[in-house]
């Protein structure tokens, strides 16, 4: 019995990530995105979105999806590259950031950090 009413409740990564996508980068209501598309409530939604914004401020560089509309327009096709090389540039620091943290706990902290190659598991 409780297992067909938490059913109800169980949603595809895939719903997930649309609609978190509709709320954060198009603004649309949460209320009208529950009702759309079958949500018990506007709280589980906002819940999704709380929970990608948190991993947000982590660190991941997560740009919206282009509309299909747009993927044969050129001077948009230009706007998205330069926006795509800004993200990469940014991951590309955050990434040597993250290896020098590594690096200086490994040496100064004498904390093993990352995986020696040929170990056995």
């Amino acid at each position: 019995m409780k297992e067909k009413m938490l059913d109800r409740f169980k949603f595809s990564d895939e719903l997930k990530e649309k609609l978190v996508m509709l709320v954060v980068y198009q603004n649309r209501p949460l209320k009208e995105l529950f009702r759309q598309y079958g949500l018990s409530n506007a709280h589980i939604l906002a819940n999704w979105v709380s929970a990608n914004k948190r991993t947000l401020k982590k660190g991941a560089i997560i740009l919206p999806p282009m509309l299909p509309k747009n993927k044969k327009d050129t001077p948009t096709l230009k706007k998205r590259i330069k926006q795509l090389e800004k993200s990469l540039m940014k991951a590309n620091v955050m990434i040597y950031g993250l290896n020098a943290m590594i690096d200086y706990a490994e040496k100064k902290l004498k904390v093993p950090v990352r995986k020696k190659q040929g170990t056995k598991q």
